[in-house]
């Protein structure tokens, strides 16, 4: 959408079959000189962890302003925004057991302040005057026109609260280990294949069954009290580079147990002898 509003081109870093970046081609494209380099830290589809801190550095030498997506990455390990040092870190509220329409965006205090305001509103303006024009407040103000959403806010401080009281790495570890048993049981069913299969990943476990649509699968879990997300989930260009519809998606978290992998396996099993 940015690239269509500024008229700029938008060129994508190449990727290998396991989910892993193309070093080669990520060098290539730097040397574009680009303006605006956005990365994941954590891919949402296939789990892979990018390695964010260096990654964000190459960009930077070559004078490019660097967006991390933290979505995937802040609610299952623990991030130093200090140490990547990106020039804007962001993630969600409620991947974070925080509520749904609330963010944070983490940047550079001088790249804020350089940047115009995204919408108006009160307590973003600092005087207004027909003659003189107007001026704004300092940051963060000058973006949050209006009344915020103050329950949201408070919520997500909550959550945030939570999640280090229990332990960031704690949890990460646990979905890890819930991962590689979903892993090792699904592939036992026939026909099953991983997509994402880095080395370096989260305990997110992408799948699809040969000659299975991953929405039927979806669909017949969903009465077993099975939750998984099935379809390109926002990622179309990346399905079809993969050459399926979509996949069936497990995403782990705190409250989840080994229990309810076994589940998860069995119901797998079950829909696709139905399916075939």
């Amino acid at each position: 959408m940015l690239a269509e509003e500024k008229g700029a081109r938008l060129e994508v870093v190449e990727i290998h079959e396991t989910g892993d970046l193309i070093e080669a081609d990520f060098q290539l494209k730097l040397k574009m000189k680009p303006k605006l380099v956005a990365l994941l830290h954590v891919s949402n589809t296939l789990g892979t962890i990018n390695d964010i801190k260096r990654l964000t550095r190459d960009a930077q030498e070559v004078g490019a302003t660097v967006l991390v997506d933290g979505c995937q990455s802040v609610p299952h390990m623990e991030v130093d925004v200090q140490d990547i040092a990106s020039d804007f870190y962001v993630f969600s509220g409620h991947k974070t057991y925080g509520p749904t329409g609330i963010g944070v965006l983490h940047g550079k205090k001088e790249l804020l302040e350089s940047m115009p305001p995204w919408r108006g509103g009160g307590e973003m303006i600092d005087t207004v005057s027909f003659e003189k024009g107007t001026t704004y407040a300092g940051v963060p103000h000058k973006f949050e026109a209006g009344t915020p959403h103050i329950s949201g806010a408070i919520a997500l401080g909550v959550a945030l609260d939570w999640m280090r009281g229990v332990g960031i790495k704690a949890i990460g570890d646990h979905e890890n280990t819930l991962g590689a048993q979903a892993r090792q049981l699904l592939g036992k069913v026939d026909g099953l294949r991983f997509i994402g299969t880095s080395e370096d990943k989260t305990g997110v476990v992408s799948f699809v069954v040969d000659g299975v649509h991953p929405y039927d699968i979806g669909t017949l879990l969903d009465p077993m009290g099975i939750a998984v997300r099935t379809g390109h989930h926002c990622t179309q260009p990346l399905m079809d580079f993969y050459d399926i519809p979509g996949t069936v998606r497990a995403s782990f978290g705190a409250y989840n147990t080994l229990q309810e992998v076994d589940a998860l396996a069995a119901g797998v099993e079950r829909a696709v002898r139905m399916l075939r």
